[in-house]
């Protein structure tokens, strides 16, 4: 630190306040150390902070992104899961009889979920959690199985098309968990697709992804039920 030229007789008034100016920053620090006082003496400072540290937790670009320019609302309706709980299907069908993990673990998928409930509440939102809408086996492996992959492989690995289905739906069920033990609202997009009574017909040929008509299922619901 540079504290400027002074002369031997300002010596005494210099050190002085070198003291009160060192012990200014320090008691910065201590205050910027704690949580609560940084996030109500500089919010906008407390935002970068907090997103640089879920950087360091390793959070995705796409997701920081959308939280460093976090929108003041009442409520941040939270969803996502469907691509977490792929896998690398193409080492799944040169490698069948080798472990291969989802892209994003189930225990990963949780602790995420609930950063992202806390994230929420700092910035005084409400978190709403959406349930998965549910998936059509037999499209999405369909879909998963070409550009060359081995059916016969990844089926092999699989056990059988429901697998697909059923471990989609753990990742919808710890949502649904995640809500409960979090007091969150939860929003049930899933048991509003199967209340329907043509649902396969509302997912495209992928699947998982819904059609336009999905699209709007979950817009209406969500509107009927906020």
């Amino acid at each position: 630190m540079y504290y400027g030229r002074v002369l031997d007789a300002d010596k005494a008034l210099f050190y002085e306040a070198k003291a009160r100016l060192e012990s200014d920053v320090r008691r910065e620090n201590v205050e910027w150390n704690n949580e609560e006082l940084r996030k109500k003496k500089d919010p906008d400072a407390y935002r970068r902070w907090r997103v640089q540290q879920l950087r360091d937790k390793g959070w995705s670009e796409a997701k920081l992104q959308d939280l460093d320019t976090m929108l003041q609302a009442d409520a941040a309706i939270i969803e996502f899961g469907g691509n977490d709980c792929d896998f690398d299907w193409r080492a799944i069908s040169e490698a069948p009889d080798a472990r291969h993990l989802p892209k994003t673990p189930l225990a990963l998928f949780e602790q995420k979920l609930r950063e992202m409930i806390a994230l929420a509440r700092e910035a005084s939102m409400q978190p709403l959690l959406l349930t998965l809408p549910p998936i059509n086996a037999d499209r999405y492996f369909d879909f998963i199985s070409k550009d060359g992959l081995s059916r016969d492989n990844i089926l092999r690995w699989l056990g059988d098309k429901n697998h697909i289905y059923r471990f989609h739906e753990q990742y919808s069920g710890l949502i649904s968990r995640v809500a409960r033990e979090c007091n969150c609202r939860l929003l049930d997009v899933r048991a509003a697709f199967l209340s329907e009574w043509r649902t396969m017909d509302m997912l495209c040929h992928d699947g998982i992804h819904p059609t336009p008509d999905g699209q709007r299922l979950i817009g209406n619901y969500i509107l009927s039920t906020l």
